[in-house]
């Protein structure tokens, strides 16, 4: 279970002041960003990111770094965005990388905001987790005491720590592969593995990758690795030498160094230095695990207390961030395969994904993963457009299929006016994934409103589950009598009701001829004594008949 909600990046260690533009792209790293215009030049404060929407005005913004999602350099909607960024007083504009991201270096020295650009490959979700990671260190502050001076569970200034004494580009890595942090020094080695591991947030899964970190979890210290057989064995012709070491909490491995190096290997001094970092570093990725686990686990009640509707979910919200007593918009991403729940990593990436979204929709948003499903919690003024809402579901679905390899199915509640009724939309609006999940032309994104009858119809269902005697009555008799004599007279009065009583629609339905339809229906009311002329028995049995279908469709699925 996963879970995330938007908040304000921490203020950096020890001060309270931003940190400067010029700090924030150093600790980015050459890897994450370039500087296409800088009009008041790089010593300027900078504050938290914020996503672009370009149906909303952009509201007052003092020094924000203002993530252009959706927005393609050299359009008239960029220039536009610029102008924005620049009445709100934002201090930079960050655009995927293009030939075009220099035509708008003039719009950005004109309204004074500097203009960055990022690879094409970083998804938002990423720059939006790297931005907020670089606010909380300087570079200079994490190389100012060595590796013992790194302060407990900062991974980042760890890293550059390592980096400055071993020498090389240093990534700590997690033993799923995945990075946990990078230096971010000037002048370090750096190869395609390395700039594809750092963008994803994932080492790639290439063919001999899993040789390399084999042999590095089962050497006793260091391992190094030339650069011409890493080449050879993952068939990536950018790639130098790198040395590894395991970091182990006793039997335990619970982590991994990668230094990348120009050499073929490092001295013995920089061998002895990495393995001792790598001791040092047992209680840095401890502490580093515990901090996010413990806000995660925190957050996950904080979450499932609202969308549950226990005692605790009125202060809950608030320790969120929502205001109680104000509308609020849930909605549901689920996964659309058949396969097994995701794994831990692409739960977290789903997670930060939606919420990165969710950001430029509403003032608040949590998120929570349970399962194959994302719950995402919104209000905001503005929020509610249902155009809006489906819009934002489909951008996170898109994104989710092209960055994450996720196909998603979306779900959007109704509108509810105070936190008590959240649990109320929640059941709501795993309704609708349901029906999505059964939609025979393909659907992936609907609003209740527009489901409503099917959504109504599975509710009456689970009612059914627990109330059996809602199912009893003449129908019964008839269900037992195909059953038991191989007839087809529950098929016969579905289309009869499906035709509201058109006998040649009805027959031609079922392909049988009229006569024969007419004989049937003849049958069915002596039978089993049915009164069709009763519209609340017609009601009735045309009720049980739809949760009888959507019963049996349910098991063979």
């Amino acid at each position: 279970m996963e879970v995330s909600s938007s908040t304000a990046p921490p203020a950096v260690s020890g001060s309270n002041e931003r940190p400067t533009l010029e700090a924030l792209l150093r600790n980015l790293g050459p890897d994450v960003v370039e500087v296409a215009a800088a009009p008041h030049g790089l010593d300027v404060a900078v504050a938290e990111p914020v996503i672009y929407d370009w149906t909303e005005p952009l509201t007052q913004a003092p020094g924000a770094v203002v993530l252009a999602v959706g927005v393609q350099s050299g359009t008239g909607q960029a220039s536009r965005m610029l102008r924005d960024a620049g009445r709100a007083g934002a201090a930079a504009v960050v655009f995927k990388r293009s030939e075009e991201i220099g035509e708008l270096a003039e719009d950005a020295a004109a309204v004074g905001v500097a203009l960055l650009s990022v690879p094409e490959e970083m998804t938002w979700t990423q720059l939006y987790a790297f931005l907020l990671n670089a606010s909380r260190f300087s570079a200079q502050e994490s190389m100012g005491g060595g590796i013992a001076g790194v302060p407990l569970g900062d991974l980042f200034a760890l890293a550059n720590a390592i980096a400055g004494i071993v020498g090389g580009a240093v990534t700590i890595e997690d033993p799923s592969r995945r990075v946990l942090a990078y230096s971010t020094l000037g002048d370090q080695p750096i190869d395609g593995g390395r700039r594809l591991s750092i963008l994803g947030r994932q080492v790639p899964d290439v063919p001999g990758m899993r040789t390399i970190y084999r042999e590095m979890f089962a050497a006793p210290g260091v391992m190094t690795a030339s650069g011409a057989r890493l080449r050879k064995l993952l068939h990536m012709d950018d790639l130098r030498s790198r040395s590894a070491v395991a970091i182990r909490a006793g039997s335990q491995t619970i982590g991994s160094i990668w230094v990348v190096h120009d050499r073929d290997r490092l001295d013995e001094e920089s061998e002895r230095a990495l393995a001792e970092a790598a001791r040092i570093a047992v209680p840095h990725v401890i502490q580093a695990h515990a901090a996010r686990d413990v806000e995660r686990r925190m957050r996950a009640e904080m979450v499932l207390a609202v969308l549950e509707g226990r005692g605790s979910a009125e202060e809950s919200a608030v320790r969120l961030g929502f205001a109680p007593a104000e509308p609020f918009w849930l909605l549901a991403f689920q996964s659309a395969s058949a396969e097994p729940a995701m794994g831990e990593l692409q739960r977290e990436r789903l997670v930060d994904l939606v919420v990165v979204y969710c950001e430029a929709f509403g003032r608040s948003s949590a998120a929570v993963a349970i399962g194959n499903s994302v719950h995402v919690l919104l209000q905001g003024e503005g929020v509610g457009s249902r155009e809006r809402l489906v819009r934002l579901a489909e951008q996170v679905r898109t994104h989710a299929e092209r960055r994450l390899g996720m196909a998603l199915l979306a779900a959007i509640g109704s509108t509810v006016e105070t936190v008590q009724d959240v649990a109320r939309v929640r059941r709501e609006v795993e309704n609708v994934l349901t029906v999505l999940r059964r939609e025979p032309k393909g659907r992936t994104v609907a609003a209740a409103d527009e489901v409503r009858s099917d959504v109504i119809l599975l509710e009456l269902r689970d009612l059914s589950v627990e109330h059996p005697s809602l199912m009893r009555g003449k129908l019964e008799r008839v269900v037992a009598h195909d059953a038991e004599h191989g007839t087809s007279y529950v098929t016969t009065l579905r289309a009869f009701l499906d035709s509201f009583g058109d006998v040649a629609q009805a027959s031609a339905q079922i392909a049988v001829h009229p006569n024969t339809f007419r004989y049937r229906m003849r049958r069915l009311v002596e039978i089993f004594d049915l009164d069709l002329a009763s519209p609340e028995e017609r009601l009735v049995t045309e009720l049980q008949l739809r949760l009888l279908a959507d019963d049996t469709s349910r098991r063979r699925s």
